[in-house]
């Protein structure tokens, strides 16, 4: 997409994993330089962090900014996470800047087989996966509404917008 895209984000959330449901209720836009799919996994990732209270979405993007966020009780960001494939290079400066970096990516195997080797000295960095389908799908009815039924249970994530489901494992690599 070439132009900013605003949306009425409402979700409500199930995370049966975190013991949690919750409705959220935002505005978000996608960037000019945004695709598509890593705006879905920004929410996917919101979804999953937004049992907690302090949980934050980047609004405007700026360089090196996780894309969500979790921040402590001194307001340092205590879980920060970016949606996409990032460079070794990138892993090790946002590990510098957060506590905990987790990275949400979609069929990714080439890309974290080629990291994998450089991660075991590598502490608190976590990294799950999607299906491409999933985030594909979810991509492509964005236009339609984004008021979803999300729930969150035993490795798997569903989506439910009121007129289509959408389901994907969700595989932790790292």
């Amino acid at each position: 997409m070439t132009d900013l895209f605003v949306f009425k984000v409402r979700m409500n959330i199930a995370d049966l994993f975190h013991r949690s449901h919750h409705q959220e209720v935002f505005t978000a836009a996608l960037q000019k330089a945004e695709t598509l799919e890593h705006f879905v996994l920004k929410l996917i990732g919101f979804c999953g962090l937004s049992y907690l209270d302090n949980v934050h979405w980047l609004g405007v993007r700026e360089k090196h900014q996780p894309d969500v966020w979790l921040e402590n009780a001194q307001g340092q960001v205590d879980v920060a996470l970016y949606a996409g494939e990032h460079s070794l290079i990138e892993l090790h400066k946002y590990r510098k800047q957060a506590n905990k970096v987790v990275f949400l990516v979609f069929d990714a195997d080439a890309w974290y087989a080629e990291l994998a080797p450089h991660l075991i000295a590598v502490r608190d960095i976590r990294i799950f996966s999607l299906s491409a389908d999933f985030v594909s799908q979810l991509a492509s009815v964005l236009s339609r509404s984004l008021h979803w039924d999300v729930i969150i249970d035993n490795g798997v994530i569903s989506v439910s917008d009121k007129v289509d489901y959408y389901q994907s494992e969700i595989i932790k690599l790292h």
